[in-house]
């Protein structure tokens, strides 16, 4: 592996000197710097690969120091060391939330301070490598496995991306229905035109009256690719009208008094919920749900294919390493085979966030006992989450809800709150004053 660029930052001549010292000797290009204004002025002159950034000096602390690096996108490149002689987890933390690679306490192991520039080159290559690979490449997609159930899958959405008829995508929450959604658009004709997702909620607020010209807009740019609409089971009575007209005769009428307009849309419908229960008490049109059955679809839960498991440890491992910069993890056989035995409530999603929460917490090989102990841990927050506390008033128990389920939609989207809003159905604004009221920090929910 070829030594880099290196900047060296501390207000100790002593340290700046031996750090350069050895550096030099390992072949890095060092440059040095005795306070944050010179810092500043190495890393946008010189563009150093690695920075070794004390947290306290007499200028410019560390941590504003980052701050501004991140600010200048200089971490898109460069990986900072955090170094500090009384450091504290507090700041540890607020440096890795701001992007620090690695924190490293004083006084400084010689052999710790080359390991840690070596593996922090190396996963800046690895980093290049994956954006290279990244614009090469097109987005993979789901189902992934060996398995009989996933073959099957497959072929059956190769059969479907040759027609047009609209589909009904059936299933446990987590499966991947959106994934399998996506995957018949791309392999479509349509994968050249739109591909609108929406959640009922959010389509039954753009069937509100108020919303027409939102409306018009949204299904001209959908026109002649594919309408996804989840939990179709929770629309209202005027957006499954809005839908029957689509999906029953390719058109679509504002009010009485507008003409109708033609179009082309391909409807993929998803639901975690039995419609013909629906259709029987009355809560979801017939001819709607006739019309999207001729199509059926069921995505499996993965309980029932967890021979696909170590496939999608690959696919989801490469999948955060490519596209989130995560470092990348083996996973052991036996580890594998543990994650095998679990019966996965939460389906594709929750193996999902848990090999990103693996990736994240740790370095090395993942071990039995770290998968062991964050199951055992995921188990126990999900059973605690059932408890319901009766002795506090209605209002108090729905906020404390409120903040569980909010905290846990931004953990799952990596504090995205863009992400978190349409998963909730709530508006953006709204979600971001409900946030305030409630105490979440988005980018910290705990």
């Amino acid at each position: 592996m070829k030594p880099g660029k290196l900047l060296i930052v501390d207000d100790e001549r002593d340290i700046r000197s031996l750090m350069e010292e050895i550096f030099s000797e390992e072949g890095y290009q060092v440059e040095t710097a005795a306070n944050g204004v010179q810092a500043q002025q190495a890393w946008r002159n010189f563009l150093p690969d690695i920075v070794f950034l004390d947290v306290w000096m007499p200028d410019i602390d560390g941590i504003s120091l980052l701050k501004q690096m991140q600010e200048e996108e200089v971490l898109e490149n460069t990986k900072v060391i955090m170094m500090s002689g009384h450091g504290t987890i507090e700041t540890a933390i607020e440096a890795t939330r701001l992007g620090a690679y690695d924190f490293l306490e004083k006084p400084l192991s010689l052999a710790k301070l080359i390991v840690t520039a070596e593996r922090a080159i190396e996963h800046n290559q690895l980093n290049q490598e994956n954006r290279q690979l990244k614009q090469k490449q097109p987005d993979q997609f789901l189902p992934i496995g060996k398995s009989k159930t996933v073959i099957q899958l497959r072929e059956t959405l190769d059969r479907l991306s040759k027609f047009t008829m609209p589909i009904l995508v059936t299933g446990e929450p987590g499966t991947g229905k959106h994934h399998f959604a996506e995957a018949i658009h791309k392999t479509s004709q349509r994968n050249k035109n739109s591909l609108s997702e929406f959640y009922a909620l959010d389509f039954n607020q753009l069937c509100q009256p108020e919303n027409i010209d939102k409306l018009k807009k949204t299904l001209r740019e959908v026109h002649q690719g594919t309408l996804v609409i989840a939990n179709v089971e929770e629309l209202s009575q005027e957006a499954q009208s809005m839908l029957a007209n689509i999906v029953l005769k390719q058109c679509y009428q504002l009010d009485a008094k507008s003409d109708a307009v033609c179009i082309d849309i391909r409807v993929i419908a998803l639901t975690k919920s039995d419609l013909e229960d629906l259709v029987e008490k009355h809560l979801f049109r017939e001819d709607l749900y006739q019309r999207l059955k001729v199509m059926p679809m069921h995505i499996p839960a993965l309980r029932q294919h967890t021979e696909d498991i170590p496939e999608l440890i690959e696919y989801f491992v490469n999948h955060f390493v490519t596209y989130e910069g995560l470092e990348y993890r083996h996973f052991s056989v036996s580890a594998q085979n543990i994650l095998r035995q679990h019966t996965w409530p939460g389906n594709l999603k929750e193996l999902k966030n848990l090999i990103q929460r693996l990736l994240i917490l740790g370095s090395d090989d993942v071990s039995d006992e770290e998968v062991k102990e964050l199951l055992m841990n995921s188990q126990t927050s999900n059973s605690l989450g059932d408890v319901v506390d009766t002795s506090l008033p209605l209002r108090e128990g729905k906020e404390q809800f409120e903040a569980r389920y909010l905290s846990q939609l931004l953990r799952e989207t990596g504090g995205n709150v863009s992400e978190t809003a349409k998963r909730s159905g709530v508006d953006r604004t709204n979600l971001y004053r409900k946030l305030k009221t409630l105490g979440i920090d988005p980018k910290n929910p705990q």
